[in-house]
């Protein structure tokens, strides 16, 4: 580990460079923490001013009780998906030069990430995450865009609890502003198990736009000081450009007017960006500045590609002109935000004055271009902004016309901006969103409202090769880097052409079925034939594009999709269920002797544990241990299959199937009907009997706040069923490995009917109570139910010794 006494220290190796200086204000930090707001120019260094502070006072902090308090995890939340490649690349230069790349995890969460996420497998370490806005708060809300809705409930308890949030460009956040302050009191007000903070960065939002009705006020604001104009940021503050406006007269022309003016401006050796409002007018104007046939390296960059074409993208556009003739940029608004280039020349469409400035931003940003050019022009429509707001920009820069200009100067000017009016969540809606239970109709409460315009909504697409009929039943969900993000409406659009064919995976049918517009979902996937186009790697989608799109050779991590799938029972490997037992206890034990959990109560931990010990005892049912024994997939594995009276918790590698009368069996249901019947002497000296079972029962995602049967499991002439499980089934007794006996059990699915019935309350209202309790509530719920399943998770993957059983 990297010994470093100070924060100057700290930068200095960080960047590798031995007389670097700190700007006042980040050293601020430093001292200080992190504010609420951080509210300082385009330019000034503001990622570094999140991220090597909170580093610092996480693991070189000379106080102890800095460093503990501190949260582990540092989730920097950026608006567009481009900025996600050129962040972590920064942010791991800095951990390369500290030699703390094994010691500090940094991921990228941008959809479609595996179901072993570090997130998830590593809650010990300190980590930086670096996602996007629909992906981070939608697994803040229970509701993770593309993930399987059996992980949601993880990701919830992981991303409220021991994270420091920092949103850049809140500009940019749409209603998932108000979203994240919301959370951020609705924290506070219900608590959590470990400490969560936030910071918001931006100098262009007015701080009356950060008050909810859960978190009224800013707490903490850090601006610049004088002692950071005195400093080397000066440089940065006081670079100019000449303003000038560029007037389109035959709008049929406008693409190509616009590039043939950044054209004839370029200079050799130096970059130019054109920054349009629109991925469509983006494309044109692409293709209009190849057509000049300039001996410039041109390059589009936009949101809509697949990530390993827009990582080369971005790379190509954000790396320094490797030519004499240069480079010319065309994007749209991810490079207004969080890019750190500087340009001689940049033409931009007019749109709401934060946006100007942030794209002035880029022009000249070190103070080292001669004679920067910002030229802009009004676009031939104000989408995806509010008319008046780009037509009161439109007025403001021609006040400027030939005027030379600095980013303090236009952050300065006081433009009109129509005050959004979103949908605010409010503390009804988050705790409704702990139900991960679909409704009826298979629908769920639809969270983006709460995070993106309506016209901004994604679905991810893929493109394989398969049959006219669609993929096969069984094909795997695509991964993250077979997906490119398309706006809803655009694809929607596509859809209704003739003969265009798309898919989606039907949870309750556990298999691929064909997609209709109507059908789309913000956050769905969607497989497209590869014949089908729509996509090319220069431009990303593109509707008009008929070219064979070639598939993404990827390898997604294992589904577990259906209501019926356990993945994790089959592995390869014979293991018994004491010993499965005693291995997750002691992974629970072992988590909480290394993370401080300050929120919790040592009767909520104790119920973890108890929890952990006691998960899988609905495996012993005479229906699973036949399912598991039938899962040996080789010789070997039927050789060392144990004899018939030792109960397993592992088995084979071939799929675990269910009997036809057995369909949608699920084990937990079983454990926690057995601990609510005989099974309830293992909990007589438990404090938290309640959240034990309900941690035992919720342990795979499919058993939370409701249990509901699965269509065509209730016939009239036949006992009750729900998920496999026959009222009166009989469960054998079960020894667990600290000499706990669980008596063998009937099962009662009274349990799951409203109301109370002979004194016994029905699962929904017990779960309810643990979820409104004033001691427990839905994050502290949500993060003991991530330690259980992530205990469970690492005992499958690496068991313990025999040896080692011994000593729990």
């Amino acid at each position: 580990m990297t010994d470093v006494s100070t924060f100057d220290e700290l930068v200095r190796r960080a960047t590798g460079r031995p007389n670097f200086v700190p700007y006042p204000y980040q050293v601020r930090l430093a001292d200080e923490g992190l504010p609420e707001l951080l509210a300082v120019p385009t330019g000034t260094g503001k990622t570094m001013a999140a991220v090597l502070p909170w580093l610092y006072r996480r693991r070189f902090h000379p106080d102890i009780t800095v460093r503990q308090a501190t949260p582990r995890r540092l989730v920097f939340v950026l608006p567009m998906r481009v900025l996600v490649e050129q962040t972590m690349s920064v942010i791991g230069g800095w951990l390369g030069g500290l030699g703390l790349t094994e010691e500090v995890g940094l991921e990228v969460l941008m959809g479609g990430e595996p179901r072993v996420a570090p997130w998830r497998t590593h809650t010990e370490r300190d980590m930086i995450i670096v996602g996007t806005l629909d992906m981070v708060l939608s697994r803040s809300l229970n509701r993770g865009y593309g993930e399987s809705r059996y992980i949601w409930p993880i990701d919830f308890g992981i991303f409220n609890n021991d994270c420091h949030f920092v949103y850049d460009e809140i500009q940019l956040m749409g209603p998932a502003l108000a979203t994240s302050r919301q959370l951020h009191g609705l924290r506070q007000a219900l608590g959590t198990a470990a400490p969560c903070a936030s910071t918001w960065m931006s100098a262009t939002v007015p701080e009356e736009r950060l008050a909810t009705f859960d978190c009224p006020r800013v707490t903490s604001r850090v601006e610049l000081a004088s002692s950071d104009l005195a400093s080397g940021l000066a440089v940065r503050l006081e670079a100019s450009k000449q303003v000038s406006e560029l007037v389109v007269a035959d709008p049929k022309r406008y693409e190509r007017e616009v590039a043939t003016a950044v054209v004839s401006r370029h200079r050799a050796g130096t970059l130019s960006i054109v920054v349009v409002n629109t991925v469509e007018r983006a494309r044109s104007v692409f293709k209009e500045v190849v057509k000049s046939g300039t001996s410039a390296d041109v390059v589009l960059l936009h949101s809509r590609f697949r990530p390993r074409d827009r990582k080369r993208q971005a790379d190509r556009a954000l790396a320094a002109p490797d030519s004499a003739a240069g480079r010319i940029v065309v994007s749209t608004q991810v490079i207004e935000a969080g890019v750190d280039v500087s340009a001689s020349v940049l033409l931009t469409e007019a749109a709401p004055w934060p946006s100007v400035v942030q794209r002035a931003g880029r022009c000249n940003r070190d103070g080292l271009q001669p004679e920067a050019q910002f030229l802009w022009v009004e676009p031939p429509g104000a989408a995806p902004y509010e008319k008046e707001d780009v037509a009161a920009a439109v007025v403001e820069l021609r006040t400027l016309e030939g005027a030379s200009v600095t980013p303090p100067m236009l952050g300065s000017r006081t433009v009109t901006v129509t005050e959004e009016i979103h949908p605010v969540l409010r503390r009804k809606d988050l705790v409704e969103l702990f139900d991960t239970l679909p409704d009826l109709t298979g629908n769920d409460i639809d969270v983006s409202r709460f995070i993106r315009e309506s016209d901004e909504l994604d679905v991810a697409v893929a493109w394989r090769r398969f049959a006219d009929d669609g993929p096969a039943a069984d094909d795997p969900m695509p991964g993250r880097d077979e997906r490119c993000q398309v706006a809803v409406g655009a694809f929607r659009k596509v859809m209704k052409s003739a003969g265009f064919k798309a898919w989606r995976y039907d949870h309750l049918l556990s298999h691929w079925v064909g997609c209709r517009d109507n059908d789309l979902r913000p956050g769905m996937v969607v497989l497209v034939e590869s014949g089908a186009g729509r996509y090319t790697p220069e431009s990303g989608w593109d509707p008009d594009s008929k070219v064979a799109v070639e598939p993404v050779v990827d390898v997604p991590a294992s589904d577990d999709r259906s209501t019926e799938d356990d993945p994790a029972s089959t592995n390869g490997t014979w293991l018994s269920l004491q010993q499965h037992l005693a291995d997750t206890e002691r992974e629970t034990r072992h988590h909480f002797s290394v993370i401080a959990t300050p929120g919790l109560t040592d009767a909520h931990q104790a119920a973890a544990v108890h929890a952990a010990r006691l998960h899988d005892i609905g495996k012993a049912h005479d229906h699973f241990q036949a399912a598991l024994r039938q899962t040996a997939n080789t010789d070997a594995e039927r050789a060392n299959m144990p004899v018939d009276d030792v109960i397993l918790a592992k088995g084979g590698s071939g799929r675990l199937r269910h009997r036809p009368d057995r369909p949608n069996f699920r084990h937990e249901l079983v454990s926690a009907l057995a601990l609510l019947g005989e099974g309830s002497v293992a909990l007589r000296e438990v404090h938290e009997a309640d959240l034990v079972v309900y941690l035992v029962a919720a342990h795979h995602g499919r058993i939370r706040l409701g249990i509901r049967a699965m269509p065509g499991e209730q016939k009239a002439d036949g006992p009750t069923v729900v998920l496999g499980v026959h009222d009166g089934d009989h469960l054998v007794a079960v020894h667990v490995h600290d000499g706990c006996e669980i008596p063998a059990s009937v099962m009662d699915l009274s349990v799951m009917e409203m109301g109370e019935r002979e004194g016994r309350l029905s699962w929904s209202a017990r779960v309810l109570d643990l979820r409104d309790r004033a001691d427990v509530g839905p994050f502290r719920l949500g993060y003991l139910e991530a330690v259980v399943r992530l205990a469970d998770w690492a005992a499958s993957a690496s068991p313990f010794s025999d040896k080692e059983l011994h000593d729990v």
